[in-house]
């Protein structure tokens, strides 16, 4: 699901802005929440809540909005920003922050749309490079070419990578979402494993590159050594 977050001071225009956002974002699914200041979303970010877009506003005070924005480059690199202001002269300002568009409010209805498939394009970008782990409001991509298997290990998914591993508590199946399927072989009903990763096949196993065995089961067995052939 796709999270959208609204920083906006004005109670009205927040409704306005998220009753905007869901009709141009469909037919994706996506989950829409507001704050009315910085201070707020931050403290969200604390408890576990990591946007992929957050729509800032800015009014008279530009410096409140771009810090918060910059904190979210930080704490949160796969967010995308998208600024909305009421005058062209903030527009300079928003480039000490990594965004995807600056839309003034008059043209918002006209111009919000582009803006969002611009930062949904990005994000596909972005999440392609790599298997994007949310964990206590922040999010780390692991880079592909660093990861050797995915095992799910009862609620939750090890990521395992030469040096190290992560957790989560998604399912392969949506961390290994679109283009990046294709890179991974299901080889057992707990195991993922990297194409790129395997040096060789054996009867139950394939061989790792780095000499780790990943498990094939017996039901998997045709279907995995074809797809490894291939």
């Amino acid at each position: 699901m796709l999270r959208l977050a609204i920083c906006e001071r004005d109670q009205e225009y927040r409704h306005q802005l998220a009753a905007l956002l869901e009709a141009n974002i469909k037919p994706l699914e996506c989950e829409i929440e507001s704050f009315c200041c910085a201070e707020e979303l931050l403290r969200c970010l604390s408890a576990d809540y990591a946007p992929d877009i957050a729509v800032l506003g800015i009014l008279s005070d530009s410096e409140r909005a771009i810090s918060l924005a910059e904190k979210l480059n930080l704490l949160i690199p796969a967010c995308r920003i998208i600024f909305v202001s009421d005058e062209l002269r903030f527009a300079t300002e928003v480039y000490r922050a990594d965004h995807v568009w600056f839309l003034l409010r008059s043209e918002l209805s006209e111009r919000i749309a582009p803006a969002l498939r611009k930062a949904l394009s990005s994000i596909e970008t972005y999440r392609r490079e790599g298997i994007v782990i949310r964990s206590r409001g922040n999010v780390t991509v692991v880079p592909l070419d660093e990861v050797l298997y995915l095992e799910r290990d009862g609620r939750r998914t090890i990521i395992r990578t030469e040096k190290e591993s992560f957790t989560s508590s998604e399912p392969p199946s949506r961390l290994l979402k679109d283009a990046l399927a294709h890179s991974f072989i299901h080889s057992h009903r707990s195991y993922w494993v990297n194409k790129g990763k395997i040096e060789s096949l054996a009867h139950d196993d394939f061989v790792l590159a780095s000499g780790e065995l990943v498990p094939i089961s017996r039901s998997r067995r045709a279907e995995a050594r074809e797809e490894f052939l291939n």
